[in-house]
C-alpha cells in the first residue's frame, strides 16, 4: 500500500502527464520517492498510448536501488550499460522501462561559466554527430530524473533535451535547496507537481526529527607541548 504522500503525488502527476507537462515532485528524504516512481510508471503504462519510461540517476548506488525497487514489484527494468547502449535502446521501441546514469560535463563553477557553456555545447555537438543517421527516440517518452537538484543543471538538461526533444521531464528531489538552485530547478523542470515537506513527514512519523547538540570546543592552541599533554591525559588515563 502506498502512503498518502505517494498517492497524492501520483494523482497530481496524472494531470501533468495528460497535458504533457513536466514539473517537480518534492518529497522529503526517506519518504519513498522510488516507490512513487513505480506507481506513476505503472499508471502511465496503463493510461498513455505507447509509453516509455526512462529513469535517470547520477550514482551507481542509486541505479542499483531503482533496479531493485522495480524488480521487487515484478517490473522488469532494463539497465543500460553505456551511452552507446542507451542510444541504441532509445532507437528501438522496446523495452518500455529502462534506467541509465547521467554524467556531469563542464567545470561547474560560476567563475568558469563561459568555459562550462562551451564544454557543454561541444558535448552536444559531439553527441549529435555520433547519433545514427536514423536515430529517433521511439514512442511516448517520460523521463524521471532522480535527485534532479544536482543531476540536471540547465546545461546538462540542455544536453538531455537535445537527445529527447519530445520527452516529458519529471524531476524528483527531497533535498533542501539553496535559493539559486531552487530557481534553477523550477526553470528547468517547471513548477512543483506535489510537495511533501520535512515537517509533515516528521509529524506523520515517516522520518525522525533532527536533533542538534551544541558543544563548546576549545580551539586555543598555545604550544605543541600542551597539545601533547592534553592527549596524554585524555587518551592514556
Amino acid at each position: 500500500m502506498c502512503r498518502h504522500n505517494q498517492y497524492f503525488g501520483v494523482k497530481a502527476s496524472q494531470d501533468h502527464v495528460a497535458r504533457r507537462e513536466g514539473g517537480i515532485i518534492w518529497h522529503t528524504q526517506g519518504s519513498g520517492k522510488s516507490l512513487t516512481m513505480v506507481w506513476l510508471a505503472k499508471w502511465i503504462r496503463e493510461n498513455v498510448e505507447d509509453p516509455r519510461i526512462l529513469i535517470i540517476t547520477d550514482r551507481t548506488e542509486l541505479d542499483d536501488q531503482i533496479e531493485a525497487v522495480f524488480k521487487g514489484v515484478d517490473e522488469d527494468i532494463y539497465r543500460t550499460s553505456s551511452g552507446a547502449d542507451l542510444i541504441a535502446t532509445l532507437n528501438q521501441a522496446n523495452p518500455w522501462l529502462l534506467c541509465s546514469l547521467v554524467h556531469k560535463f563542464g567545470l561547474g563553477s560560476d567563475d568558469d561559466e563561459k568555459e562550462d557553456d562551451q564544454a557543454t555545447e561541444e558535448f552536444i555537438t559531439e553527441l549529435n554527430a555520433s547519433l545514427p543517421s536514423d536515430f529517433s527516440a521511439k514512442d511516448n517518452i517520460f523521463v524521471f530524473v532522480d535527485e534532479c537538484h544536482r543531476t540536471q543543471s540547465g546545461k546538462l538538461h540542455k544536453a538531455m533535451t537535445s537527445l529527447l526533444p519530445n520527452a516529458v521531464f519529471i524531476g524528483f528531489t527531497g533535498t533542501p535547496l539553496l535559493k539559486k538552485d531552487k530557481q534553477k530547478s523550477i526553470e528547468v523542470f517547471g513548477g512543483y507537481i506535489h510537495t511533501y515537506k520535512y515537517n509533515e513527514a516528521v509529524a506523520d512519523g515517516v522520518v525522525l526529527d533532527l536533533r542538534c547538540e551544541a558543544r563548546d570546543i576549545d580551539q586555543y592552541v598555545s604550544s605543541q607541548k600542551k597539545v601533547d599533554q592534553w592527549f596524554d591525559i585524555n587518551l592514556n588515563p
